[in-house]
């Protein structure tokens, strides 16, 4: 049974290549996803824990980066704020990110790269299973990936250098498929200087790793989950008491 629901799933993954679907998130903005990403978005499943965190946390002042953007649900969701800068290497789902920024209006600067610890090219891997699994081939991806169905070169950017062509950034959302230590320590400026308060989906080889980082920047950390952590800088902590 188990392994006759495995290869269902596998041909449904595989039938949903390329496919684009119309969705409205909860704050009304309507939006194109693929279940190629992952195959929830054909029953209109969202991710509500990233959602609730744009709801909670952003507001007409607002600058959101989401970095590992997939098909822009994180970006989409904090529509309403002044700038959203969106990160994504893969250029399927920049495609998906541009038509839904065609259908809804919502202003999203997206950047057709991989945020890593330094400027160039590197090879990345399109998952075999989910394009959410998508992952700079240098860190192996996580087991959700399936293995590849290709490899490509990608720009990687720093978060750095982002810094010094848009307005700081006061949310950073981060899911990026085991590279978190390599966006952070490509961030430094950006952990110092603006200080934004951080969604990161961290994996259990990077965890130590990030926590040393994010810690020597003054950062507390809380785990909503055993991936997903919610950071913020100590210095706004201790200004707002």
């Amino acid at each position: 049974m188990i392994a006759g629901a495995t290869f269902l799933r596998r041909i449904a993954e595989v039938l949903a290549r390329g496919r684009m679907v119309r969705r409205r998130l909860p704050n009304g903005v309507a939006i194109y996803v693929t279940p190629d990403s992952q195959l929830g978005y054909l029953r209109s499943r969202l991710d509500d824990r990233m959602l609730r965190i744009a709801w909670e946390t952003v507001t007409p002042s607002s600058v959101v980066w989401d970095i590992g953007a997939n098909c822009g649900v994180f970006a989409f969701g904090c529509a309403g704020a002044r700038s959203i800068v969106a990160v994504e290497p893969d250029p399927f789902l920049c495609h998906v990110v541009q038509r839904s920024m065609a259908l809804n209006g919502v202003a999203v600067k997206l950047v057709a790269a991989a945020a890593a610890s330094a400027v160039g090219l590197a090879e990345f891997s399109i998952a075999a299973r989910g394009r959410a699994s998508n992952h700079l081939t240098r860190v192996g991806g996580r087991s959700q990936a399936g293995g590849e169905r290709a490899r490509i070169l990608v720009p990687t950017i720093t978060l750095d250098g982002l810094l010094d062509v848009s307005a700081p950034p006061t949310l950073l959302k981060i899911d990026v498929e085991g590279a978190e230590v390599d966006v952070l320590r490509g961030a430094r400026r950006v952990l110092s200087e603006a200080r934004p308060a951080i969604h990161l989906e961290v994996d259990q080889s990077t965890e130590s790793d990030c926590r040393a980082i994010l810690e020597a920047a003054d950062y507390d950390t809380t785990a909503l989950d055993e991936m997903n952590w919610f950071c913020v800088p100590r210095r706004r902590l201790t200004a707002a008491a």
